[in-house]
This record gives structure tokens, sequence and C-alpha cells, in this order.
């Protein structure tokens, strides 16, 4: 296969450079003959237009990475809304339009799996966007994300920029957000497992029915994709990355107590919301293109699992 741009010698803007996909494409761009630029949000305020203009006609990468994002599980989602769709529209924004108007040609936003309709026909292909009604406790984030796939897709259409998108399904891995109310699924549930096990808890309650089916890929495979995306794909579909298998959140649960060791029983809340019945991603693009996921779940699970016991437990 043609490799499409090189990366060799090219200096690369990763922004959010210190979040979990951001440090693991910084992690997989380091294997790379490049020079790396990542500042932290104490140097660089994406959300100020002026200051990355600034920061963008300064330092003059070849290409960005937009990994930044105001993120969440459902709680986060459905209690914030305003700082879901407002923070990553802006970022977003702020960062396409100053590549854009510093002649920066190549570029690629992350996206994500909830761009697609709640009854999307599964597994979700990428011509499902736009197709139907987004599912309702995540629409801000997935409005904003569509807003940033059509940003890249508008600048390449009208200037011709090399500007291109991707949507992972749910992610995890080392540094995740392992926060109970604002993390997603596998962090908040490994987090609240732990926390059970210490206290000598009978159970642990878990939201939702447990019966939604959900696909999972690890941050390491997620950018090992993404780098591939920049050598490989310069289409303006926006492409997805799965792994093509699922599981439902009963399974995961079983599976998080067993790595965590936590032995009692398990609740499911039917009260709390469960999201989208199921979320696929047809990955038939990118593994046309030559990529394919190679951690296994359970594989996955343990080893973020002994990373959050080491730099998260005090």
């Amino acid at each position: 296969m043609i490799e499409l741009f090189k990366l060799r010698g090219k200096k690369i803007w990763v922004a959010g450079s210190t979040g979990m996909v951001g440090s693991a494409v910084v992690r997989e761009l380091s294997k790379e003959e490049c020079l790396i630029i990542a500042p932290n949000r104490k140097e660089l305020d994406l959300l100020d237009q002026l200051s990355v203009n600034q920061f963008l006609k300064i330092t003059k990468p070849d290409i960005i990475v937009i990994a930044a994002a105001t993120v969440g599980g459902i709680l986060a989602n459905s209690t914030r809304p305003a700082e879901f769709i407002y923070e990553n529209i802006t970022i977003a924004g702020n960062i396409i339009h100053g590549a854009h108007i510093n002649e920066i040609n190549r570029l690629l936003f992350l996206g994500s799996a909830c761009i697609y309709p709640r009854e999307a026909e599964q597994p979700m292909t990428e011509e499902a966007l736009l197709q139907g009604r987004l599912e309702p406790t995540n629409e801000w984030y997935a409005i904003a994300k569509i807003s940033g796939i059509k940003m890249c897709q508008a600048y390449k259409m009208q200037y011709g920029r090399d500007y291109i998108s991707a949507q992972p399904n749910n992610l995890y891995g080392t540094h995740d957000n392992f926060d109970v109310n604002s993390g997603h699924v596998i962090p908040a549930l490994m987090q609240r497992a732990h926390l059970a096990k210490v206290n000598c808890e009978d159970e642990l309650s878990v939201w939702g029915t447990g019966s939604v089916l959900r696909e999972f890929l690890h941050v390491d495979d997620c950018a090992r994709a993404l780098i591939h995306l920049l050598k490989f794909y310069n289409d303006d579909i926006p492409i997805n990355i799965g792994t093509g298998e699922e599981i439902t959140i009963k399974e995961l649960a079983i599976k998080v107590c067993d790595i965590v060791g936590f032995k009692g029983k398990l609740i499911f809340d039917d009260n709390k919301p469960d999201g989208s019945p199921r979320k696929l991603l047809n990955s038939d693009r990118i593994k046309n293109l030559g990529w394919k996921s190679s951690i296994k779940l359970e594989e996955g699970l343990k080893e973020t699992y002994e990373w959050y016991k080491i730099n998260t437990m005090h």
C-alpha cells in the first residue's frame, strides 16, 4: 500500500496530549522519526481562538491531531449539556479554522461512535451519519463531534485541505478518567468495583439493565489506527475504528469484577438510563487499509486495572 503522507521529519501537534487518546497518540508517534508538539492546558487554552491562532502562527506544525475534547459518561452528558456542546464545538472550530488560515494542510479530527443515530442499522457504517435521531443521553456531545467532522469536509471541499476524521467506538485504557460520576463505563465501573472490594461490600449497583451491547476499543489500538490513517487515508468520509466484537454491560461488569477481585453480588438499576440498545461499528474501511485491532478486551482490562492501581490510588 502506498504511503500518501510521510511522518518522518514532520512537526506534529497533538491537541489534547495529556488526555487518554492524546497521550496514546504521543506514545505511538514517538516510534516515528517526527517532532511532537504537545502543550498542556496551562500552556495553551484551546477555547481561546486568539491563543490558538498565535500558537499555530509561531509553531507552524505540518500536521495536527485533534484528540482534545470535553468527555464523560451518561451522567456527565446528561447534567452538563451546555459544556459538552459549547466546548467541543469551540475546540474543533478554533483548531480547524486556525489550521486553515495558517496554511497547515494535514489534520485529523477525532470523532466518536455516538455521532450515529440511536436506531442505526448494526453494525453501523459510515453512511449512517445523519440518517436518524441521535441517542438523547449524549446528543449534545454527538452534535459537537458531527460539527467537527463537517468542518473537515467543508475545508476539504472549499479549500482542498487534507483534513480527515475518524470515530472510534467506546475507548478505555491507561490515562482514563476513573471518576465514578464523570467517567465512562469501564473506568467508572472499575473504580466502583475496587472501592466495593476494599470496603468489603456485599453488592455493587450498575446503571441500567445490563442488557445493552457495546464494543470496546483499547486506546493503544486507537492510537495505532490514527497514525495509520495519517499515513494512508485522505477521503472526506469520516472513518470508523472498532474491533468488530461486542459484549453486554452485564458480561462486562462480571469481567471487571473478576479482574478487580470483587466477590459480591451485582445489582442492575433499571431506573437509570441504558443509552443506545446497541453500538457496533462496521470497520471494513479501515481494515481494507491494512489496520486491525490487536488487544483483546480481557488483556486490556487487566492492563488498565494495573495502571489504575499504580497511578490513581493514594
